[in-house]
């Protein structure tokens, strides 16, 4: 007597799909987290190391953007002072990035506006350390992903 399944493929399928709909919203947040560690780091740096606000536009233009296969999932930018430039610079840097990027999953940081790298270049910290807080960061998020996928399948 042959054994007969109480289900179906596409209850396999739809099974399937909730899963990995559960860890893409999984990567989305945390992507998403790690762009507001980032970016809090960044807009908190001390003016000695950093820079000092005079028209809001650099501190405006520090936030971030998530992509999925090229396509915006999420932004964030804060206009300080009259900054209402700089939120629209790191819009657009952030964008352009993203062109070079037209799969997967991509966080962009970023301080759009122009002069940006020449503070940088002369030792200010405009997002250097954020950057070096995401390299740290990223890697043990992955792995805690993919530990809790394993975990998930077993």
């Amino acid at each position: 007597m042959p054994i007969k399944p109480n289900f179906t493929r596409a209850d396999i399928e739809r099974r399937f799909s909730k899963f990995l709909d559960v860890i893409e919203n999984k990567i989305l947040e945390r992507l998403q987290y790690l762009g507001e560690k980032c970016v809090a780091h960044a807009r908190q740096v001390p003016a000695g190391s950093g820079f000092t606000d005079q028209t809001g536009n650099l501190r405006s233009s520090i936030g971030y953007a998530i992509f999925k296969d090229g396509r915006a999932i999420h932004a964030s930018y804060e206009k300080v002072k009259d900054g209402s430039d700089g939120v629209k610079a790191g819009q657009e840097l952030a964008q352009q990035v993203a062109e070079n990027y037209p799969k997967g999953y991509l966080l962009v940081v970023t301080a759009g506006m122009n002069y940006a790298v020449k503070l940088e270049s002369k030792g200010k910290d405009v997002l250097t350390s954020a950057e070096l807080l995401a390299k740290r960061e990223l890697p043990r998020m992955v792995e805690e992903l993919k530990d809790n996928v394993y975990k998930a399948l077993r």
